[in-house]
């Protein structure tokens, strides 16, 4: 409960978002290179919060400090606006997918840890492991702005660090123990779409989209495996619904450890994220509310998941 005490509020915050024993103070320890009793006796109230540590920390845990201080403006909300940088898009986009991998991997073992996704094209949790599809969107946007200065796609070389952090992006997702997944119906066209407009342009050879396809093939195989066991390999449950309906866009949000986090695809290859909390109810319910313009096709749904995947098949061997 709010007070008007922002140094209690502020201490109040953080305990919910981190209500693990000693994880609080040892997150305090690294974020604000003080000793373990300074931690406690700010803990204790004894010693109030700099304003410095307060923006230092609600930075960290995704804390308004409009509502610590008592103020409240619910049209508001912080967002992270993760942009890959024109001038060194390669190194760009590892910081931002390392971050997100790492903040998930360093994270406790949560039960109660879910994800949601609706997606109007393929997420990146289920493609970035496949190095010619994850090479695609990367180079899609790279030619979009320019920033291309090879001749086609065979030229660009992916630094091996990006490669395997892409990887390390889709196993972060082993310590989500529920996961939700809207697709749209034009899931797998999109995609096809884009890569036939390249390859017509001949900044793909014949000989790599024939690679790209035979990617897709064992892609669309991987999804129809999951959809049917309704589990990962690491025995997490997911669920995958066909929407009936088009996405303008993807939006998914990720909750664990009282880590509230909501994301929307924007540019291509980019997002926008908030840890606020309102933003995240909304956008849950949102993701949550397209079930109702939805097919079930994991465990159940047989017969709409066979004529699914048979029409996403169709698709790729048109290309």
């Amino acid at each position: 409960m709010m007070t008007n005490n922002p140094n209690a509020n502020l201490i109040e915050a953080m305990k919910e978002k981190l209500p693990l024993k000693g994880q609080l103070a040892d997150m305090l320890m690294d974020t604000l290179y003080i000793g373990k009793e300074a931690v406690y006796r700010r803990l204790r109230g004894e010693v109030p919060f700099t304003l410095q540590e307060s923006a230092l920390v609600s930075r960290k845990l995704g804390i308004s400090l409009d509502k610590i201080i008592g103020l409240s403006f619910k049209s508001n909300a912080m967002f992270n606006i993760n942009i890959v940088d024109y001038d060194d898009p390669f190194e760009s986009y590892y910081n931002i997918l390392e971050k997100y991998v790492t903040l998930v991997n360093t994270m406790p073992d949560d039960p109660n840890s879910t994800m949601g996704t609706s997606a109007n094209i393929i997420p990146q949790t289920l493609y970035l492991k496949h190095e010619l599809l994850a090479k695609f969107r990367l180079f899609k946007w790279m030619y979009q702005n320019k920033y291309i200065d090879c001749k086609s796609f065979e030229e660009l070389e992916i630094p091996p660090k990006l490669v395997n952090i892409q990887k390390d992006y889709v196993g972060m997702t082993r310590h989500i123990h529920s996961i939700d997944y809207i697709w749209d119906n034009m899931i797998f066209q999109h995609l096809i779409n884009d890569i036939q407009y390249f390859a017509s342009i001949h900044l793909i050879s014949d000989e790599t989209k024939e690679e790209i396809k035979k990617e897709l093939f064992l892609l669309a195989d991987e999804l129809e495996e999951l959809a049917i066991n309704g589990k990962t390999a690491d025995g997490n449950r997911v669920r995958i619904y066909v929407s009936n309906i088009n996405f303008e866009a993807t939006y998914s949000y990720i909750d664990i450890n009282n880590l509230q986090l909501s994301l929307i695809r924007i540019y291509s290859i980019n997002s926008i994220t908030t840890m606020d909390n309102e933003i995240f109810c909304t956008l849950k319910e949102w993701i949550q509310s397209l079930k109702k313009f939805s097919t079930l096709i994991s465990e159940s749904g047989e017969m709409q998941r066979i004529q699914f995947f048979k029409q996403q098949r169709e698709i790729i061997d048109a290309l």
